[in-house]
Formats: C-alpha cells, sequence, structure tokens
C-alpha cells in the first residue's frame, strides 16, 4: 500500500470505529504495510482536519473529527441490511 492507501484504510477503520489505539490500527493493517503507519502520516491526517492525535496513558489515540465525511454509513441495530 502506498500513503493514500494507507490514509484511506485508516479513515475507513475510523469511520466504524470513531477512534483507535496506534497498536490497534497497526494490528489491522496487513504485517508487510504496518511499517507504513507512521505518525507523520497521521500529522498530515491531522493537518487536514480529518482526524485528531492525542495520547492517553502511554499510547497515541487517533480520533476521526465529527464531520469530516469519511464515516460511512452503517445500518442500526434496528434496520434490516439489505
Amino acid at each position: 500500500m502506498d500513503d493514500a492507501a494507507i490514509k484511506a484504510f485508516v479513515l475507513e477503520k475510523l469511520g466504524r470505529w470513531k477512534r483507535l489505539t496506534l497498536s490497534d490500527l497497526s494490528t489491522m493493517l496487513p504485517p508487510v504495510d504496518r511499517p507504513r503507519l507512521r505518525r507523520s502520516l497521521l500529522d498530515e491526517l491531522a493537518g487536514e482536519g480529518r482526524v485528531t492525535v492525542r495520547w492517553l496513558g502511554d499510547e497515541p489515540v487517533v480520533a476521526l473529527l465529527e464531520g469530516s465525511g469519511e464515516a460511512p454509513r452503517t445500518a442500526s441495530l434496528t434496520e434490516e441490511v439489505q
């Protein structure tokens, strides 16, 4: 994956989970792509106003910003999935 694909992956996962630790994001990636998930890439997403990166304890937590437009629509528990 290139940087654009990694960014899309991060935004897709955050669209579902809203916030994840850096280690959780890393383990969701294929092992060969894990080194590409760098702090500088997350800083770029934060600079674009799409995510926030905050330290919680000893680990960075990446959260999707409200209104970034990247969260996919998901069915609620009461809706039928077609």
